[in-house]
């Protein structure tokens, strides 16, 4: 089940364009490195598999895609992928499940995740929020100043498809 976290203050979200390193105080870069933190820990959302025995997870939050495989007991692989460097969000369904594609810039080269067996409505806002973002970065608009909760909703909008039968 797909997962919302709000919170009362603005959070901060990745810058929308590259910036150039910049000669900083050890003070100015402890509360930007907090900022940081403080920004990766609001979730935009989540879900994990369902039906599984060890199910998965996709975490979407400020700065970050995580993608969390379980194979066995305890043991994961846990890939994170900047926002920045997702291309593209893909999401296949059925009438009861779907499954989410993530593309990312690696090195100079597209890697893709396929993370399976959500219910349809989990897989389908994954999507939503994810594309949402990278578009809004691609754009370069600004989202730190958003709560949480109306970040998410207003990014699940801009990465809906606006076909009514899907």
């Amino acid at each position: 089940m797909s997962q919302d976290y709000s919170s009362s203050v603005p959070q901060f979200s990745p810058p929308a364009a590259a910036q150039a390193p910049r000669t900083m105080t050890a003070e100015e870069t402890r509360q930007e490195l907090r900022q940081a933190i403080q920004g990766s820990n609001q979730i935009l959302a989540s879900s994990h598999t369902v039906l599984a025995l060890f199910p998965d997870t996709v975490i979407i939050d400020r700065a970050k895609v995580t993608v969390t495989k379980r194979q066995f007991y305890r043991t994961a692989d846990v890939m994170s992928v900047r926002i920045e460097d997702v291309l593209n969000a893909t999401c296949t369904v059925g009438p009861v499940f779907g499954t989410v594609t993530i593309v990312s810039r690696v090195m100079n080269a597209n890697q893709d995740t396929t993370i399976g067996r959500f219910w349809r409505r989990d897989a389908k806002r994954l999507k939503r929020v994810l594309q949402g973002y990278v578009i809004a970065l691609q754009r370069s608009i600004d989202c730190s100043n958003l709560e949480t909760a109306e970040l998410a909703g207003m990014l699940e909008k801009l990465g809906a498809d606006n076909h009514p039968n899907v």
